[in-house]
């Protein structure tokens, strides 16, 4: 009975190596427990890990049976749950009687009859980052020795650990694949899997979204008179400088060869004026001479190709523009 209420568990996690958010894994869990090992409540408590090695705050995740409704409450405790298993680990990985609860614990299951209750601890290289919190109010099969029980919670939690684990480096390989190296700007692939998102949340707001593209005049020349690292820097200061000229929550990128792009907020459908201001800004702050060209998006083209052609004819524009008033 024992052994087959663990393969149970493990047949039914066995797509969690699949998932995408933890939001996913959080909810699948909490139903397997239910269901195969008739743990009638429980919840998750995370902190949320990005790319950047940034850690968000800790956040109760999926709350079931008794606690469903209580996230305010539990909110509240998340910070104590995990500072306890940090600080007395020998509060987790097993199942308590309600008699023996500590202070916090009793704060934290209250009065809602609970028979025993468990703090299994979610682990990433050697340090707790959240916990499963599991509560009975009916004790389990008396068939179920208490090894087995805890035993069952400690492959959930493991294997919780691991797949959050997983899920982060995949967000890591994500990210890297989308950013380019020399300037720290999004690459084409990153720019294309945002731009539809953004679009529509500018478009529902009531404003315009200018596409626009800048590069570099005559940076070939630059790197074969002063060599190829001049060049790099000279692309890094254009990207700063273009970075700096837009909204923290525009898109820049960086095409490739001496090609930027921008995907930006603005108030009026004006796309000439827009870039002529971001040429300007970013001319006088590199030090470098770009050309520009901008499209607008719903009036030019409804997708970044049709936009992307207009911006490129207009940018030619602006370049033959240049060379003509130049000495």
């Amino acid at each position: 009975m024992s052994s087959n209420l663990l393969r149970e568990f493990l047949y039914c996690s066995r797509d969690w190596s699949s998932m995408k958010r933890g939001i996913d894994l959080f909810q699948s869990a909490a139903n397997i427990l239910l269901e195969v090992a008739q743990i009638d409540s429980g919840f998750f408590v995370y902190k949320k890990r990005l790319p950047s090695n940034e850690a968000s705050r800790l956040s109760v995740y999926h709350p079931w049976g008794e606690f469903d409704g209580r996230e305010t409450q539990l909110q509240l405790l998340a910070d104590v749950v995990v500072d306890q298993l940090q600080d007395f680990p020998q509060l987790g990985q097993r199942w308590f009687p309600e008699t023996q609860a500590p202070s916090f614990a009793k704060i934290l299951f209250g009065n809602s009859g609970f028979g025993e209750y468990g703090l299994w601890p979610l682990v990433s290289k050697g340090q707790v980052t959240g916990a499963l919190v599991v509560a009975r109010t009916h004790p389990m099969l008396e068939s179920l020795s208490n090894d087995m029980r805890t035993a069952l919670l400690d492959v959930c939690a493991t294997q919780i650990s691991l797949v959050l684990d997983l899920i982060l480096a995949c967000r890591i390989v994500e990210q890297i694949s989308q950013q380019d190296v020399l300037t720290g700007l999004l690459n084409r692939r990153g720019i294309e899997s945002r731009v539809l998102k953004f679009v529509e949340k500018i478009q529902s707001a009531g404003k315009h979204v200018v596409f626009g593209l800048i590069d570099i005049d005559e940076l070939k020349a630059v790197n074969d008179t002063h060599g190829h690292p001049v060049g790099d820097q000279a692309l890094r200061e254009v990207a700063e400088a273009i970075r700096s000229n837009v909204r923290s929550n525009d898109l820049v990128a960086r095409f490739g060869g001496d090609e930027f792009c921008v995907v930006i907020e603005a108030d009026k459908s004006d796309g000439v004026q827009v870039m002529e201001r971001i040429r300007q800004s970013v001319q006088f702050q590199s030090g470098h001479s770009v050309s520009v060209g901008g499209a607008i998006w719903g009036l030019d083209g409804d997708s970044l190709e049709q936009c992307y052609e207009v911006a490129d004819m207009r940018l030619y524009d602006c370049k033959r523009y240049t060379k003509s008033i130049s000495p």
